[in-house]
């Protein structure tokens, strides 16, 4: 049966709560490969958080304040030939160059 890529975005209302667990190792055990680019810790995503609930405020809009999105991209099949580290690694920085 043929698979094909996809991407899902979601919107996130607690980037940091979405962050702890992505990156808890006792939750993510089917993990194959990790890249941070952010830095170390969670003082990046803190600050994210803060400064989108604080914009959020001075807009005067209703409803959840939007954080940040996720995107899970399900890559072809064929990509499982290659080492994962190496194809995370690759996508994740062509996705940076082209959209900064």
């Amino acid at each position: 049966m043929a698979r094909h890529s996809f991407i899902q975005m979601s919107k996130l209302s607690n980037v940091r709560g979405r962050i702890s667990y992505i990156t808890s190792h006792a939750k993510q055990e089917n993990l194959y490969a990790v890249y941070r680019t952010a830095g170390a810790g969670h003082s990046f995503w803190s600050n994210l958080a803060r400064e989108s609930q604080q914009e959020f405020k001075r807009s005067g809009a209703e409803g959840k304040c939007i954080e940040a999105r996720e995107l899970i991209i399900a890559l072809p099949e064929i990509y499982t030939q290659y080492e994962p580290q190496q194809v995370l690694t690759d996508f994740t920085e062509e996705f940076r160059r082209r959209y900064g």
